[in-house]
């Protein structure tokens, strides 16, 4: 920034100088012309009384003539940028150009007084994109964020209602349930309010990430890796949605040492396999491998023969509110739950990213640091 001040105020001050010089050099050429050929040719000399008011009008022509030509030359480009900055604070991005005020010749080039400052108009130009995009991502944002709130609504209101209904039923004095007809109910209410229960804690999770400016706090112990991923594999395959997944985890090692946070770690974890789980189709197959991939990093992969996302759905997967959905999913997603993984991921200074194609699967990788208690204690 210091630099293109420089640059700018220097070839301000050339051409400045450049176009006094040029105005002293007409002045002179004119007060010759006027008073040795204009003057003496209407047969006005010295010694007439109009001589000098003659020649004060000539420096007074030339005064004005020069004010036209600086004022177009120098304040044409400070009219265009500030009434540019002007519409940016007004959330105009186009650039006040008129027929009139042309910036850009036949060759798209700056015209030459603008050139004096290119920089500026240049980086005018980059502010102009930078803040029309982030708009756009606002607006799409928001957009997103009105339709998460409404299907958050919806899903809080789904399984209260099942549940109001099941209990409803369970009340009811004039009629009496069967053993198997109640434990039908309540699995159904035990199931429903685990639902509830993943709403909010997504929900509290979002809130205390979203509010705090620093990186997200991680609590770091040292554990065993693959008995961790043991454990989040078992309680997955016990989940009533995986039932009729294939689920199976593979490593070559029995000990990986690391440090992590146990709790948001299996949060970030349970979220991408549950998304594995709930958006394919009974059968599924859903291979998890644990692996150190060098002396410094960990990698937990996750593969699926599933049905894919699309593009659109893989670029968005990450982003906060995205509700991605298919047809094989009993009920929608939070919105949260792969933000929040990435979230905690990024807070454990690891990676995530995710690849798939229809028909065809998801694979989703996961790299964690390890450390060695030596460089933990340093």
């Amino acid at each position: 920034m210091k630099g293109l001040t420089m640059r700018v105020k220097l070839r301000y001050g050339v051409h400045f100088i450049l176009g006094l010089l040029a105005w002293l050099l007409s002045m002179a050429v004119m007060t010759i012309i006027t008073t040795e050929i204009i003057l003496p040719a209407l047969g006005i000399v010295p010694e007439n009384s109009n001589y000098d008011l003659l020649v004060l009008s000539t420096f007074a022509v030339n005064i004005m003539m020069c004010s036209v030509v600086f004022s177009w030359y120098f304040g044409g480009p400070l009219w265009f940028i500030m009434s540019w900055i002007d519409n940016l604070t007004k959330g105009k991005y186009e650039a006040p150009i008129t027929k009139k005020n042309k910036v850009y010749n036949q060759r798209s080039k700056l015209k030459q007084p603008y050139r004096l400052y290119k920089e500026v108009i240049h980086n005018i130009h980059t502010l102009s994109d930078s803040l029309q995009q982030a708009e756009m991502e606002r607006k799409n944002t928001e957009e997103s964020k009105r339709d998460w709130i409404a299907g958050i609504s919806h899903d809080l209101k789904t399984p209260l209602t099942y549940i109001t209904g099941y209990t409803t039923l369970l009340l009811n004095d004039e009629y009496t349930w069967s053993a198997k007809e109640q434990k039908s109910f309540l699995l159904e209410i035990h199931h429903k309010s685990l639902h509830l229960e993943r709403l909010i804690q997504d929900l509290n999770l979002s809130l205390q990430i979203e509010n705090i400016d620093s990186q997200f706090p991680v609590h770091l112990k040292q554990g065993n890796l693959v008995a961790f991923i043991e454990n989040l594999i078992t309680d997955i395959c016990n989940n009533p949605n995986a039932a009729e997944h294939m689920i199976s985890f593979n490593t070559e090692e029995k000990l990986i040492k690391a440090y992590y946070d146990e709790r948001l770690l299996y949060r970030a974890l349970q979220n991408l396999l549950m998304n594995a789980v709930i958006h394919n189709p009974a059968g599924t197959e859903i291979r998890t491998t644990l692996a150190r991939k060098n002396e410094t990093t960990i990698e937990f992969k996750i593969v699926d023969n599933g049905v894919g996302m699309e593009p659109e759905t893989i670029k968005n997967i990450f982003t906060k509110y995205y509700r991605g959905s298919t047809t094989h999913a009993p009920e929608f997603g939070t919105g949260l739950g792969m933000a929040i993984a990435k979230q905690l991921i990024l807070a454990h200074n690891g990676t995530i990213t995710m690849g798939s194609e229809l028909s065809k699967g998801t694979t989703v990788y996961v790299t964690l640091p390890f450390i060695n208690e030596t460089s933990a204690d340093s």
